[in-house]
C-alpha cells in the first residue's frame, strides 16, 4: 500500500491524500459506499464509487462450520463483493459477534475470508466485548484483555499464511490504555492503516477525542508516520440535534479530527421502543446530508427530488416506490444517498480543498461552537502548536 499526503490544512487535521492498493487507486478525503445495500439496478453517482465495503457476522460456531465447508459466510462476502466495480476497494469488515476467544483456527478462517473478497484486510470487530467494557478500562481489564487477544491471534494469522494484502487496524472507543496497547501490537506488525470503531459514538464526544483519537494520532506524530498512515471510521453516530431542525453533520468533523475515510454504520440505533412508535406515523423522512449548508436535515420522501443535486443519479421513483411498499427501506436509502450526497459535497467541480471543510463548518449557521473548540484544541496537541 502507498500513501502520499499532497495537502494539509494548517488549521485543522483534513488532509488529502493519494492512496494506491496494488493496481487500484482512490484520492481522501473520501466516503465508502456499504454496496451491499445497492440493489437491482440502483445505482449512483460515480464520485461516490472508489472505495465499498462489506459486511458480515459472525461467531466461533459459524467460522467453525465454515472451516468444515458451510459456505453461508464466503457466499454473504461474495454476493456484496460482486457488486463492486473492478477498480474499487474492497474493504471487508467481518463482525465477531462473541465473547469467547478468537482462536487461531478460526483467525484464520477470517482472514482467509478477507483475503478472498477485499483488497485491504481489517482486524475483527468485537461489538460484544466493547460493549461488556467500561469506559476506561485498562488492557487488565478482562475484556480489553480478550480484545487485545484476540487481535494478536489474528495478525499471527495473517503471518502464518503469508497473506500479502495490507491489513487496517481496529481501535475501539473504550480508553486511551486500551488504544496504546493495540496502536503498539500494530507497530509491531508494521500496520500503516487504522480504523476507529465509534461503536455508534460522536467522533466528537470527549471520551472518543482523548481516549481515540488523540492518543493515535500522537503515536502516529511521534513515529514520524501521520502522513503516510490510511485512517478509517466505521461504526459512528452520523449527526446531532442542533437547531430548527436541524443535525451536526459529525462525517465532516471527523475529516477535520484526522479520519481520511468514513465508512458505514454496522450497528442498528438502540432507540426506545416509543421512538420507534413515533416515527410509525406520518409520511416517511429521511435523515440526509446537506452539502449547501453542511448540515444533516429530515426530508420527507415527496420532497426528495426538489432536495438532491442535480449531480445526484439515485433514483428517487424508485425510492419512493420501496418505501411506500415497505417503510423500514429509508434506513437502507439513507445510508446510500448519503454516501452519495457526501461525496458529490467532496468530489464534484474538483472536489473541496482539505482546508474547505472546517471553513464550512466554522461559517455555517448549524455548527456547534463546543465541537470547533475541540477540533481546535485536537490540532495545537499534535502539531504541538
Amino acid at each position: 500500500m502507498q500513501i502520499q499526503t499532497t495537502e494539509i490544512d494548517p488549521d485543522s487535521l483534513s488532509t488529502h491524500k493519494n492512496v494506491k492498493i496494488q493496481e487500484k487507486e482512490f484520492d481522501t478525503p473520501a466516503k465508502a459506499l456499504q454496496v451491499g445495500k445497492l440493489r437491482g439496478s440502483e445505482d449512483v453517482s460515480p464520485l461516490a464509487r472508489g472505495v465499498v465495503e462489506i459486511y458480515k457476522r459472525a461467531n466461533a460456531v459459524a467460522l467453525r462450520n465454515s472451516r468444515d465447508g458451510w459456505t453461508g459466510l464466503a457466499d454473504g462476502l461474495k454476493s456484496q463483493a460482486k457488486s463492486a466495480e473492478d477498480d474499487e476497494v474492497v474493504i471487508p469488515f467481518i463482525g465477531y459477534r462473541d465473547t469467547a476467544t478468537l482462536t487461531k483456527e478460526n483467525a484464520r478462517e477470517i482472514a482467509k475470508l478477507q483475503t478472498n473478497y477485499g483488497d485491504l484486510l481489517t482486524v475483527p470487530l468485537m461489538k460484544p466485548l466493547v460493549d461488556g467494557a467500561d469506559n476506561g478500562d485498562g488492557r487488565t481489564e478482562p475484556e480489553v484483555a480478550s480484545i487485545i487477544e484476540n487481535t494478536e491471534n489474528y495478525l499471527e494469522a495473517v503471518d502464518e499464511l503469508k497473506i500479502q494484502k495490507p491489513v487496517m487496524g481496529v481501535l475501539p472507543p473504550i480508553s486511551e490504555d486500551c488504544t496504546k496497547a493495540l496502536i503498539d501490537l500494530y507497530m509491531d506488525h508494521g500496520l500503516r492503516a487504522y480504523c476507529i470503531d465509534f461503536s455508534r459514538r460522536s467522533p466528537m464526544a470527549k471520551s472518543q477525542l482523548d481516549n481515540v483519537m488523540n492518543p493515535m494520532l500522537q503515536t502516529l506524530t511521534e513515529y514520524n508516520i501521520r502522513e503516510d498512515s490510511l485512517t478509517y471510521a466505521v461504526n459512528a453516530n452520523d449527526s446531532r440535534p442542533v437547531s430548527d431542525g436541524r443535525r451536526t453533520a459529525d462525517s465532516m468533523y471527523a475529516y477535520t479530527i484526522g479520519i481520511d475515510i468514513v465508512g458505514d454504520n454496522h450497528i442498528s440505533p438502540n432507540w426506545p421502543e416509543e421512538v420507534f412508535e413515533e416515527m410509525g406515523g406520518g409520511e416517511v423522512k429521511l435523515r440526509l446530508f446537506d452539502g449547501e449548508t453542511v448540515s444533516v436535515v429530515d426530508v420527507p420522501v415527496s420532497n426528495l427530488q426538489s432536495f438532491l443535486p442535480d449531480e445526484a443519479e439515485i433514483d428517487v421513483d424508485r425510492v419512493k416506490g420501496r418505501i411506500s411498499a415497505d417503510p423500514d427501506e429509508q434506513y437502507r436509502f439513507e445510508k446510500i444517498i448519503n454516501t452519495e450526497l457526501i461525496s458529490l459535497y467532496l468530489d464534484s467541480e474538483g472536489g473541496v480543498d482539505p482546508d474547505e471543510i472546517f471553513v464550512d463548518l466554522l461559517t455555517g449557521n448549524f455548527t456547534q461552537e463546543s465541537d470547533i473548540e475541540r477540533v481546535r484544541n485536537l490540532v495545537e496537541e499534535i502539531k504541538g502548536e
